[in-house]
């Protein structure tokens, strides 16, 4: 079966083409994937399938295929783009200014399609119910997993499985891991508030650039010297706004920032941590100080079972076992994590680099783009894990 269905998938190679690049060249934000989602719903009803609209409240799609009751396996793919100004040059580039599809998206959104193409062509094969999961709203916190989970799309589900378009690994390699596979995400917004004046008088004035210089560099001996060496964590401050002339001490100064850890003890122990050293830095200067933390997406946990399944499933479509890699946790966020810690979930890595094509820029780079030879084997792979047996 699984020669055959690459096979039927690379078939569909111009199709998976055209779905890509029309979305490539038609993105829209988290949140506002109205087109897209009326783009997808129209191809999925081609395909003789019935589509439920704005599952969720926003504009998530789900669909059912297969055999009425029982357990189901649900595949889920992500729609949204980000707000960045693509710099490829290529003639399907986004015709929307400041938005972009640079972390592949529209790949995963033609991948599921596909499946749903190979998988309609094969219902008398399924021996359980499956259900498409069109996701919108994965790239901004709270995500657009959790209202659709609210909306009982994991109703009767036993297992789920995604897949990820991945930059750093070749064209034709998947990457996963059991186990904890990407990072918790929480955004943080300091305020540091002294006394402003003259820049030529400081002794009048409490100046919270100063401080929150100090805070910047306090906050990283959090990963040095309050986690164990055994735990991973990572404190990045990515803003750091505040003045408006050379003489003048402002009154504020405002970070932006994210943690990312790989457990919730770890996590809890780095937000208490850095309160306690904002406000005790900001004290020590006679300033005053705010966080707030927005918790973003939890941990994403692989289980080991759903994993082999879907090992297993690439190795019966003929990828090699030395292009299947056991990748390391990564620091990257995912609001799968919320379908993971409902149901036992796989989530797969899908390489999509060449350098011969131009192909190397990381996710969220303007430059980004991917070897489209991975969208046919991305879609093999997903009709494979719903046709197979466990």
């Amino acid at each position: 079966m699984g020669s055959d269905l690459l096979a039927d998938a690379r078939a569909l190679d111009a199709t998976l083409l055209h779905w890509r690049r029309h979305l490539h060249a038609h993105p829209e934000l988290s949140g506002h994937e109205a087109n897209t989602a009326s783009y997808v719903a129209a191809a999925l009803r081609e395909m003789g399938l019935e589509p439920r609209a704005r599952v969720g409240g926003m504009y998530g799609l789900t669909v059912d295929l297969g055999p009425a009751g029982g357990p189901c396996v649900a595949l889920r793919a992500d729609m949204d783009a980000l707000p960045i100004q693509e710099q490829t040059g290529l003639p399907y580039a986004s015709r929307t200014p400041g938005v972009m599809h640079a972390c592949g998206h529209d790949a995963h959104t033609a991948m599921l399609l596909g499946a749903a193409r190979l998988l309609s062509a094969r219902r008398g094969e399924l021996a359980r119910p499956v259900r498409l999961i069109f996701q919108p709203a994965e790239e901004q916190p709270p995500g657009g997993a959790k209202p659709m989970i609210d909306a009982g799309v994991l109703d009767g589900v036993e297992r789920v499985y995604g897949l990820h378009i991945w930059s750093e690994m070749p064209v034709g390699t998947l990457g996963t891991r059991a186990g904890v596979f990407m990072a918790s995400t929480d955004e943080l917004d300091i305020v540091i508030r002294g006394r402003g004046g003259h820049a030529a008088m400081p002794q009048q004035c409490v100046d919270p650039i100063v401080a929150a210089s100090q805070v910047v560099v306090a906050l990283q001996s959090i990963t040095s010297r309050s986690i164990a060496m055994t735990d991973s964590a990572v404190v990045s401050i990515t803003q750091f706004n505040g003045g408006t002339a050379s003489n003048i001490i402002p009154e504020e100064v405002r970070l932006a920032g994210t943690v990312r850890t790989l457990s919730e003890a770890t996590r809890a122990a780095v937000l208490r941590r850095l309160r306690e050293i904002v406000e005790g830095v900001a004290r020590a200067h006679g300033a005053e100080a705010r966080v707030e933390v927005g918790a973003g997406y939890p941990a994403l946990v692989n289980d080991a079972a759903a994993v082999e399944s879907a090992l297993r499933a690439a190795r019966g479509l003929g990828i090699a076992s030395e292009s299947i890699l056991q990748l390391a946790a990564q620091g990257g966020g995912e609001d799968f994590a919320y379908y993971a810690r409902r149901v036992p979930s796989a989530f797969v890595f899908l390489g999509a680099r060449n350098e011969a094509k131009g192909c190397v820029f990381a996710h969220h780079h303007p430059r980004f783009n991917i070897d489209e030879d991975a969208l046919p084997l991305g879609a093999a792979l997903l009709a494979a894990l719903a046709l197979s047996a466990a």
